[in-house]
């Protein structure tokens, strides 16, 4: 596989830069700040996700429309999220416009004035989002699977917040806030580009460097009690019963991670899987079915879901159990040569992702924001080759103990 040249910096302020050379005239740029729902108290439910909005209603420098307008002449893909534990814009444009865009982010991450009138705006904006979600019978599974097992925190895992919380957030509130995570020492950017790192250091420096260093709380992590349970709830105006299993794996190494990764191919990820053979091609029970990961700090989770009609959800637990327990009892083979069929998979994936700029800013990114190491995934590479048989039954005995299963079924 084709290794990429990843270089990093640490500017005076704290600020991590790390870069990738690429020839082309792409420019690929991701700022991650580490600040999301996890971090956030009851009474701020949502504050991270609003702050996002915010950075385009206008900073020192240009107000609303003046942000809009220079935002469209970079001519490229300007994007920005909010997840439980950060924080990410990314832009792709051409080379030519790299500079403005460095300009322009600088100015959203340092400078945003969070205007009374576009915040009252924006209020609405984002209920509108949280009903959204909750007209989403998937979205709203996993929410409600959350408050099941956070009890006590489950406002961390709704990323806009709830209605509640979002119309008690303050202006003030939001400034504080934006002041004490919108700092450098707490800020990765990442790019991929023609430039050399020396020349995209340069020009960090010039629109970054009087970016005031702070100190910043650190997410701790914390373990919870899984209780195996299953859970049954009800929703008005849904058609589907969706049914969701979570399978607790904080015990797990970083290698073992690596193992589950691989294995959830198998087990969900993938048209070629074991439940999606079973559940959709020989029975017809599916058509939104897979099995997914959490590996962040105080979200750890493998998930199975599937959207059934309620007269196949009985048979489609036996199913699932069934295949949950023919794993665990190695019914169903995992051997060294499907072993190595996964790790093909994983390797080809790689190697396809790295042929886009974004996709190694977002591998740069995250090894940087999550680990520390912005060659994260290399060191995964290597790991997945020392990978064997026993490695993979030892992650399953883990893994696939009794879960929490989540049923949410129509209301009359």
């Amino acid at each position: 596989m084709k290794q990429i040249e990843i270089n990093k910096t640490i500017l005076p302020n704290g600020l991590k830069l790390v870069t990738s050379y690429k020839e082309g005239e792409l420019f690929s740029l991701g700022i991650g700040v580490k600040i999301g729902s996890l971090y956030e108290e009851e009474n701020k439910s949502g504050i991270s996700h609003m702050i996002e909005h915010m950075l385009f209603k206008g900073t020192s420098n240009r107000d609303r429309d003046k942000l809009s307008d220079d935002i469209e002449k970079l001519a490229g893909d300007f994007d920005i999220y909010t997840s439980y534990n950060e924080t990410v814009l990314t832009i792709d444009t051409m080379k030519k416009y790299a500079k403005s865009s460095l300009e322009i982010v600088s100015d959203m991450f340092m400078n945003a004035k969070f205007p009374e009138k576009e915040f009252r705006l924006e209020k609405k904006v984002i209920i509108e989002e949280i009903k959204m979600t909750k007209d989403d019978p998937e979205d709203w599974s996993y929410l409600s699977l959350y408050k099941t097992i956070y009890p006590e925190k489950w406002h961390k895992y709704h990323i806009a917040g709830t209605v509640k919380s979002v119309k008690g957030l303050k202006i003030n509130m939001l400034k504080e806030f934006y002041k004490s995570y919108y700092v450098p020492n707490n800020t990765v950017i990442s790019i991929v580009s023609s430039f050399t790192h020396e020349e995209v250091l340069k020009l960090v420096n010039r629109f970054f460097s009087s970016w005031q260093e702070k100190p910043v709380e650190e997410l701790v992590e914390e373990s919870i009690n899984f209780l195996p349970n299953k859970v049954i709830r009800h929703k008005k105006g849904i058609g589907q019963v969706h049914l969701l299993y979570a399978f607790d794996i904080q015990c797990l190494s970083k290698k073992e991670e690596i193992i589950l990764t691989l294995l959830n191919e198998k087990i969900g990820a993938g048209a070629n899987s074991i439940l999606f053979k079973e559940l959709r091609d020989k029975r017809g029970y599916a058509y939104s079915l897979y099995s997914d990961i959490d590996f962040i700090k105080n979200l750890k989770m493998f998930y199975i879901y599937a959207g059934i009609s309620e007269e196949n959800l009985k048979d489609t637990i036996m199913v699932v159990d069934s295949i949950i327990l023919k794993i665990m009892n190695k019914e169903i083979v995992i051997n060294e040569e499907s072993i190595n069929l996964l790790k093909e998979i994983f390797y080809i994936n790689t190697a396809i992702r790295l042929e886009g700029s974004s996709y190694i800013v977002d591998y740069m990114l995250d090894g940087e924001m999550s680990y520390g190491n912005p060659e994260e995934y290399k060191k995964s590479l290597e790991i997945i080759k020392e990978i064997s048989v026993e490695d993979v039954s030892l992650v399953i005995d883990k893994v696939f103990k009794k879960p929490i299963v989540h049923v949410l079924l129509p209301m009359d």
